[in-house]
């Protein structure tokens, strides 16, 4: 009789990764529970082929890969300018071995980034059903409240004064989108860190609770396509063409990147084709709300951190108006429920006694 039994090591490492595992029961539950509805929800208005968990690919797990790489090159020359020490080689493998390849940060950081990627997959396919689920249907109130809450004028247009120059506008631009990258780089962050395993969780649990609830529920109900689509979605004089007028003009001065990608979201959304990123709302930003979240946790880390992703947050806002992506009521609705929902995974995370294994 032939007996295969699994080595010590094997079966230690099996062990560590059940433990991995159970950590993070919590949020493999909260991912699968919405990946059951979103089918559930496509397969319902008869569009099962649209729900799909590897839109992106392996999206997720190669930009997590550079962010790495260029995390340990910055370590690399971190070491050699401030530490300095006697034998390179030897103090690297001998810290890095110590403080950064234990197996319960690399097997933690690697669940976590799988869950991120077939979440943010299945993010997109909802994101793209809404307008099927509920056509647009908010803007020209959404509109009519910014304008009731501004003194009877539109944001951006009280805005304009400070940002109205070509320059200033490529500023927020490039503001406004290295949103993906700073996304990125929080995600690598919190998945692989072992500092604050509470702060960790609370984390990662806004953050699906916000996309879904906010970026998915509330999108559907009250969907809307944002300002810079204000006349196709309503087929109303546009109010906001003054705007559209001149980013188009700034954009022949200085680059205005957003410009593109009105463009290419729109024609995603008439051709329904399956591009990256794919899919339209307003109302909750969704940008503003993660930026929110980024400065909520860098707060948590560090005061300087707090102040620096606070004053990103603030652009965020700033640019969903100033570049037509958003109703500045988007925005605020997006700051209060970031705020609470935050709250409210910071009180689970406490309550349930959120910890690595060790």
């Amino acid at each position: 009789m032939l007996t295969l039994a699994l080595s010590p090591n094997i079966t230690g490492y099996l062990s560590r990764l059940a433990g991995v595992l159970l950590a993070h029961r919590w949020v493999i539950a909260v991912v699968l529970f919405y990946l059951a509805g979103a089918y559930l929800i496509a397969h319902s208005y008869g569009v099962p082929e649209r729900m799909s968990v590897l839109t992106y690919g392996l999206v997720v797990p190669k930009i997590t890969a550079i962010y790495l790489f260029f995390f340990a090159l910055f370590y690399l020359v971190y070491v050699m300018v401030v530490r300095r020490p006697s034998r390179l080689i030897g103090y690297v493998v001998a810290d890095v071995a110590r403080n950064w390849l234990s197996v319960e940060r690399l097997l933690g950081g690697l669940v976590m980034i799988l869950v991120l990627q077939v979440f943010f997959s299945a993010f997109t396919s909802m994101k793209a059903l809404i307008p099927i689920m509920n056509p647009f249907a908010w803007d020209a109130t959404f509109a009519e409240w910014d304008r009731a809450l501004h003194g009877g004028r539109d944001p951006w247009a009280l805005i304009q004064p400070l940002l109205g120059y070509p320059a200033v506008t490529t500023a927020v631009n490039f503001l406004y989108q290295c949103w993906l990258f700073v996304l990125y780089g929080f995600l690598v962050w919190q998945a692989f860190s072992t500092r604050d395993q509470r702060l960790r969780m609370q984390f990662f649990v806004a953050l699906l609770l916000l996309w879904a609830l906010l970026g998915n529920l509330a999108a559907t109900v009250f969907s809307s396509a944002g300002p810079v689509y204000f006349g196709r979605a309503t087929g109303l004089p546009d109010p906001f063409e003054p705007l559209i007028s001149y980013l188009r003009a700034a954009n022949e001065v200085s680059p205005v990147w957003a410009l593109d990608i009105h463009d290419r979201l729109w024609s995603a959304y008439v051709t329904d084709s399956g591009q990256l990123g794919k899919g339209i709302s307003a109302m909750p930003s969704i940008h503003v709300a993660t930026a929110v979240l980024f400065a909520l946790t860098a707060w948590r880390a560090s005061r300087a951190l707090g102040i620096v992703f606070t004053g990103y947050a603030v652009a965020v806002m700033v640019g969903s108006v100033h570049l037509a992506w958003h109703y500045a009521l988007d925005g605020y609705v997006s700051i209060v429920l970031t705020y609470l929902i935050w709250r409210a995974a910071g009180w689970w995370a406490a309550r349930n006694k959120v910890l690595a294994p060790s």
